[in-house]
């Protein structure tokens, strides 16, 4: 898989410009992704054919920030390279492995000189590094951070968060981890599945499209009244109140 782009280095240092890159070196700022988002990506991506992912791929480049030791670490776009790696993982159109998944990518800045602790405070304080885990735990370390894009693990509330705003819940913002924070107020408030508190599975393991349509539909209906009520104001996107809702 080929975008005809020159492939991102430790030497790239032009803000703005567009390379290529194994979706293999890639390093996630954040520990975790809502399984549910990529594989509804996945389910789209596979059927693609060559051409098709690779326009797919060129209209949507990821940010990346090159860190000490030639570390390309993203700043979003985290459920994207996910969605490619999975897509490679099995049977694709595009005839695409793990050995040849690539995507675009654009390097806001090579800070490569900056060492460990200067380089994560500078990504903490221009909002590009999320320090709390899978279960919504933290803050955590950097170095705990996983290496691998395909070590993410799920965390089912961003997953509802997900499904929240594709039924019109709230609005996408471009405010720093807008998902998130609206996975966190999920978290607090709902319980997704009973078999959590009968100690018989784990959050993580939670996929709501995997559930039968009626409980994720209850589910799903359930938090966007949460995400309606005045308590969720403050959070970004909020569409407000609607009644009769």
């Amino acid at each position: 898989m080929d975008f005809n782009y020159e492939e991102c280095s430790g030497k790239s240092h032009r803000s703005g410009e567009l390379y290529q890159i194994k979706v293999s070196d890639l390093h996630p700022t954040q520990c975790a992704v809502g399984l549910d988002e990529v594989y509804a990506r996945v389910e789209s991506m596979r059927k693609k054919s060559r051409d098709e992912l690779t326009a797919y791929l060129i209209t949507r480049p990821v940010p990346v920030v090159i860190g000490r030791g030639n570390k390309f670490c993203l700043t979003d776009h985290h459920h994207l390279a996910r969605a490619v790696w999975e897509t490679a993982k099995g049977k694709n159109d595009a005839g695409i492995t793990t050995d040849d998944a690539r995507v675009v990518v654009e390097v806001l800045y090579n800070w490569s000189v900056l060492k460990d602790y200067n380089f994560w405070k500078a990504m903490h304080d221009a909002a590009w590094v999320y320090l709390f885990d899978h279960a919504g735990g933290g803050p955590i370390q950097p170095s705990q951070l996983p290496t691998h894009i395909k070590e993410l693990r799920n965390d089912p509330y961003r997953g509802l968060a997900w499904y929240v705003r594709s039924h019109f819940g709230y609005s996408k913002r471009p405010a720093d981890f807008a998902e998130f924070q609206w996975a966190q107020y999920f978290r607090m408030r709902m319980i997704l599945d009973n078999d959590i508190l009968r100690n018989e599975t784990r959050s993580t393991e939670v996929l709501l499209s995997e559930m039968k349509d009626e409980d994720r539909n209850r589910i799903v209906e359930q938090a966007i009244a949460l995400a309606r009520s005045p308590e969720a104001a403050g959070l970004p996107g909020y569409s407000g109140f609607v009644s009769g809702a």
